[in-house]
């Protein structure tokens, strides 16, 4: 039994790196996240980020930002990818890089997402959203 849990550890730990995270399904999150934001769904978007993303900021200041965010920019009108690195270093976890062109109906945004696999499922990282 003893030599199963080593086993079955050293596995988990050399497949920590192994695998890689689905770009298509990086970036089906990420545009639903921009879809929810730009609809007023700001609750729901915890969702879709990391524990440590959620820890960092409570449910109260993003929806705060994100009221500034859509009062500055506007309506979104169009999502355009426009990069998708992956990131995954040997050593690390698999990491995805999403840059994205976002026109709204004031000013166009560009945004960039760092989408990991945590729990089971894709979640954002890291975002930050700028004016093009």
């Amino acid at each position: 039994m003893k030599k199963l849990v080593v086993i079955s550890g050293i596995i988990l730990i050399s497949c920590w790196g192994c695998g890689k995270v689905d770009q298509t399904k990086a970036k089906a999150l990420v545009e639903t996240l921009i879809q929810k934001i730009d609809s007023g769904q700001y609750a729901e978007t915890s969702n879709y980020y990391t524990d440590e993303f959620n820890a960092g900021e409570s449910v109260d200041a993003r929806t705060d930002k994100y009221k500034r965010l859509k009062e500055a920019f506007g309506n979104v009108q169009s999502i355009q990818c426009i990069s998708v690195k992956d990131s995954t270093d040997p050593e690390d976890r698999p990491i995805v890089e999403l840059l994205y062109k976002v026109k709204h109906t004031k000013l166009t945004s560009l945004e960039a997402y760092t989408v990991v696999s945590q729990n089971g499922s894709y979640r954002v990282e890291q975002q930050d959203i700028k004016q093009q």
